[in-house]
Formats: structure tokens, C-alpha cells, sequence
């Protein structure tokens, strides 16, 4: 269950190999239109709560402030020039690349580097930039051939098209100004615009430690990206930045401390909003065998003690940001930790070759030391599993009595191994192979797994992935890396590759008595919905579990945004999440937790 770590299906990891990108991938033209600038003048009583420990009182200050909106073109864009970052993508009609550029400028005229986040190849340079007049024309040589971008220099941004052979393209990019990201901290948290309406915000770690942002109203959720210390835009979409559709402006009292936003979507009057739900952080270390763990955890500032959630890394590292989760949770009136780093021997190591017990102990680790903690509800701890390790969490509650629930977004029910073979059949028919194509990826990728599984038949596997690999689906199915192995394989390796590939999730299902929320959509890619929730249903009952609820939200992907496939393909241009997913989160935690003091 993954999906690109650049793409906002957040925090989801599959139980494959990935496939390689190529120089290309593809996606929708976006006609951009030209920008907008409007200046409005707003008098404001803002009701700001000061977020320290020594909160004593809640100020009324009058603001009385010209607010600038529209694209604030920075001023290297402003003036002709390239200098600086710039971030965008590739569009090639039914896919979307990611691609950053980064220009110098010095006597010799431009220089830059090219960035493809989803390959993980940064700072590549390019062959040549020229700039005349506000036409703009960028050489790379790709492993395809040479790559072309020619566009135009305008309205803060970039747009022309993109050729490399006989592959033709839009592309679109966005000036952003380089900030602290200390400041991203400062402007974490919630603002409330209405009674009923909120903007979480947050830096991940998946957007490069941006910030992205919720409305809890519209299910709306993108990136920030800025243009001054306190201005930011967003586009129409997740991945896509431009023409702009959201601009923020963030307030700030005399110590930097943020007070409010100014909210401003499409050519909607801006909106005010205050900052609420106050928080602090806290960093924290804690063992779990041979394992130093750090972890950050979030508290509601007014007086505990606190329930507590724990999210559980879904992926095999951990990240230090996670984005709007800690403020969603602190808004509900919960504690909210995270680890987010592993160091063994002095060595900072990820989860990559760990079972799926060694990660649930070290949540468990977690837990112990929230439950030590004065300003947490001992008996109120519960943990948040996403996508893989909502294989985890199940696992950690059925290996200790301290967990009080369990929240699972897309979870699957089927072992590892079957699962992998759905995913490789998404994929495909994604990509339009045949059914005879399918079922060879398939057929090849379960014999090297039963392979592994049984430790037996690895000349045979070997040979038979040799013999696969001028397939055109060869990708697809996922054993490439068989091919480097050396077979058979030794003890370490094996165990390595055993210990997920074994794993079936019902046995632990059968276990589990806390109470459990379990959300899937309806047009997961990753997880077969159809499949694995009558499984999931019938193992809670065999565990006399009377306190579970299943949904499953129509219209939703391995990430619960709006779809209309669920492919991976459109998750760039995802905008918004199908709000029910944290509406049902708010209400069943209301139910089953108690966030009074």
C-alpha cells in the first residue's frame, strides 16, 4: 500500500518494490489565466490567544492593516529575472512529473539544476538557460534525449511547452521565495473562520517541510508556498501550483508569534481568522531494547490531563513533520506524539529491514512513556494507522492492554502477499496492459514470493525472472531486484524478506477488543475495498469486538480524496478530501473519548 512520497495520498507506503520513473511522466494541460492582484483594506477585532505556557488572559486587539492579495510576484520575477527556486511540473495530460529548477545568475550569464522529486534525482544540471526579453528556453539532456522548456515569464511564473524526442508536454512553473522554515513553526496550528469552519496548518515533511493546510468545511488540503515571510499561495490542486486559487496572509503580533490569517480563495472576498486551540511541543527520547527513540509530542495548552493519540508511521522512515494531523488531533482535545527518529549503535536506521513486531514495540515504547506523563489520561491512549502500518497498529493493541483505541485509514484485511498482487493488477490496468500481460506480472511476482516464503525453488524463480525481464510489464511485477540477488539467499536476507511478506493481518484482527474505527474508500488502487472489508467485519465479530465501526466512502482513493478512477495518476490533481473522512474521525472520537479536564 504506497504511493509517491511527493503525491497527497499522505503517508501511504505500498508492500512492493516501486517501479523506476522514467525522465517523463505525464499529465492534464492546465491553462493558466492571467493573475489577479487585488488590494482590500480590512478593520479586524481579532480574539487572539496567547500560545505559552503562561497564558493568563484572552486579548482583544484592534487591527486596522492593508492586506495585498492576488500573486505577490517576487521581485526577481517582477523585474525579468530567473534567479532563485522555482517548482512545478510537467504536464503530460493523463500524468503530472514534479519538477524544480533552481537558476544563478552571474557574468556568465544563467546557470541552473533541475530537481525530479519523484526519482529522487536532485540537483541536475542543465545544459543551457536563456532568457530574452520574458521568453524562456531550458536544455537538459535526460536519459530520453534532450529535454526543451520554452515558455514565457509572466504574472510570477513560468508556462510554455515541454518536448525530449517525440514526446510532447505543457509545462508550468511557480516562483517561491527561500524562507527559514523556523517560521513554518510559528505558523502551525488552527484558525477558526467561522464557527463552523477551520484551517489547520502544518509543515510535512512529504511536501519538502512546506506547509499544507485543511479546511475542515470544504475538505479543501494543498501546499503553501511563499512569496514573503508572511504571504503564501496555492493552486488549483495538490501538486499543481499555479494559476493561483488560495492566498494566505498571516498575521503576526510583536513577538512573531501568529495571530490570525487572512484567507482569500478564487475571487472570494478575504476572509479573517483567528488563531485557536493553542498548543505547545515538546521533544522527547525514550529506549525500546537497543533502539534510542526521539519523538515530538503535542499538548492543548489549556490544563490536562489530556487523551492521547500516537500515529504510527505508515512508511519505513519516520518524518519529524506531519503536516495537519498534530493540530486536527489538539483541536479534538487530544495529545498528539510521533516518532520521528531511529538510531541503533549511534546509527540513525529506518524500518526497512524490521518485522512488523519490531515496529509495534517500539509504539508501544511510545505509549509507556505517555502513560508515565502527568498531563495524559493513562487509559485514554490510543494509536493512528495508516495504509501499512495500519498493519501495525492493530498488531501493537493486541501486544498490550494500554491501548484504549484504534482509528485505521485504508487497511487491508488480506496478507501482505495477496495484497501486493492487487496492487500489481492496478497499476496495469492503470497503464492499459492486457489481461494477459496481468495475469503473466502476477503469476510471475506470486512465484517469487512463494519462493521466499517456502525457501525452496530459487534457481527456478531466478531463471524464470531472467527470462522476463525484455517484457514490457516487467516493471510492473515488481521483482527486478531478484535479479542482483544472490540466490539462495543468507539467513539475514531471508529473514528480511520473510518477515512482512508473511504477515496476515486476520489472525491479529481476531484479537483486537478496543474499540476500532476503520475507513476505506471506495476507489483505493492499494487496498481491494470490496475484498477486504467483509474480512475485516468478519474478523472484529470473531474477536466479540462490540465496539467497531467499518465505513467505506464513496469517491475516495488509497487517500480518501475525491477521485474519479482512484489511479494514481490523478492524485496531483486532487483538491480536496472526501470530507466525511475527518468529520466521521471528529464525531467518534467525541464518542469514545473523553477530552474533558
Amino acid at each position: 500500500m504506497i504511493s509517491s512520497r511527493r503525491l497527497p495520498n499522505k503517508r501511504l507506503q505500498r508492500t512492493g518494490i516501486s517501479v523506476p520513473l522514467i525522465d517523463n511522466l505525464s499529465h492534464d494541460a492546465v491553462v493558466s489565466r492571467p493573475l489577479k492582484r487585488n488590494v482590500r483594506r480590512l478593520c479586524v477585532t481579532w480574539l487572539c490567544e496567547k500560545e505559552n505556557d503562561e497564558m493568563k488572559s484572552v486579548a482583544v486587539i484592534g487591527i486596522f492593516m492593508l492586506l495585498c492579495f492576488g500573486f505577490c510576484v517576487s521581485p526577481c520575477a517582477a523585474q525579468g529575472s530567473l534567479a532563485g527556486d522555482w517548482i512545478g511540473g510537467i504536464d503530460f495530460g493523463n500524468s503530472w512529473q514534479p519538477i524544480n529548477l533552481h537558476f544563478k545568475t552571474d557574468q556568465q550569464g544563467i546557470t541552473g539544476t533541475l530537481d525530479l522529486p519523484q526519482q529522487g534525482r536532485n540537483g541536475l544540471p542543465l545544459n543551457r538557460v536563456v532568457l530574452e526579453s520574458s521568453h524562456v528556453r531550458i536544455e537538459w539532456q535526460g536519459r530520453s534525449g534532450l529535454a526543451i522548456y520554452e515558455g514565457e515569464l509572466r504574472d510570477g511564473g513560468i508556462m510554455g511547452n515541454f518536448r525530449q524526442g517525440e514526446t510532447k508536454a505543457t509545462f508550468i512553473l511557480a516562483h517561491e521565495t527561500r524562507i527559514d522554515p523556523k517560521i513554518y513553526d510559528r505558523y502551525a496550528g488552527s484558525y477558526k473562520l467561522k464557527s463552523d469552519r477551520f484551517i489547520d496548518i502544518g509543515p510535512d515533511d512529504e511536501s519538502d517541510g512546506r506547509l499544507r493546510f485543511l479546511d475542515s468545511k470544504t475538505g479543501r488540503f494543498g501546499v503553501l508556498y511563499p512569496t514573503s515571510d508572511s504571504d503564501f499561495f496555492s493552486g488549483p490542486s495538490f501538486s499543481i501550483p499555479l494559476p493561483v486559487d488560495i492566498r494566505i496572509k498571516f498575521i503576526r503580533n510583536e513577538r512573531g508569534e501568529a495571530t490570525g490569517l487572512s484567507w482569500q480563495q478564487g475571487n472570494s472576498g478575504a476572509l479573517a481568522a483567528r488563531k485557536v486551540n493553542p498548543y505547545r511541543k515538546k521533544e522527547v527520547t525514550l529506549r525500546n531494547g537497543n533502539a534510542v527513540l526521539t519523538g515530538t509530542l503535542v499538548l492543548p495548552l489549556k490544563k490536562g490531563p489530556h487523551p492521547a493519540i500516537v500515529l504510527v508511521s505508515p512508511g519505513y522512515s519516520l518524518d519529524r513533520q506531519n503536516g495537519v494531523y498534530p493540530y486536527f488531533f489538539v483541536r479534538q482535545g487530544l495529545a498528539f506524539f510521533a516518532l520521528d527518529k531511529r538510531t541503533v549503535d549511534g546509527k540513525s536506521v529506518d524500518y526497512l529491514h524490521s518485522s512488523f513486531e519490531e515496529r509495534a514495540e517500539d509504539v508501544l515504547a511510545g505509549v509507556r512513556l505517555l502513560k508515565a506523563r502527568k498531563d495524559i489520561k493513562p487509559n485514554q491512549i490510543g494509536l493512528w494507522g495508516s495504509s501499512l502500518s495500519s498493519w501495525i497498529a492493530p498488531l501493537a493493541a493486541t501486544l498490550s492492554p494500554d491501548i484504549a483505541f484504534l482509528i485505521l485509514k485504508v487497511p487491508s484485511a488480506l496478507p501482505v502477499s495477496e495484497n501486493i498482487l492487487y496492487e500489481i493488477e492496478s497499476d496495469m490496468r492503470e497503464a492499459e496492459f492486457s489481461d494477459s500481460d496481468i495475469a503473466k506480472a502476477r503469476a510471475l511476482r506470486k512465484l517469487v514470493s512463494t519462493t521466499i516464503l517456502t525457501n525452496t525453488g530459487w534457481v527456478k524463480a531466478k531463471a524464470e525472472v531472467e527470462k522476463s525481464k525484455a517484457e514490457k510489464w516487467f516493471g510492473y511485477a515488481r521483482v527486478g531486484w531478484f535479479l542482483s540477488m544472490k540466490v539462495p539467499p543468507d539467513r539475514a536476507t531471508l529473514d528480511g524478506l520473510q518477515g512482512p511478506l508473511r504477515y496476515d493481518p486476520f489472525p491479529v484482527l481476531e484479537r483486537v477488543t478496543c474499540p476500532v474505527l476503520v475507513i476505506n474508500g471506495e476507489l483505493d488502487k492499494s487496498v481491494d475495498t470490496k475484498v477486504s472489508v467483509p474480512i475485516m467485519k468478519k474478523a472484529l465479530q470473531k474477536a466479540r469486538n462490540k465496539q467497531y465501526t467499518i465505513i467505506v466512502l464513496p469517491k475516495a482513493n488509497h487517500g480518501l480524496a475525491e477521485s474519479v478512477t482512484g489511479y494514481g495518476s490523478e492524485a496531483a490533481r486532487n483538491k480536496k478530501y472526501v470530507i466525511e473522512y475527518w468529520n466521521t474521525m471528529a464525531a467518534w472520537l467525541r464518542r469514545h473519548v473523553d477530552a474533558r479536564n
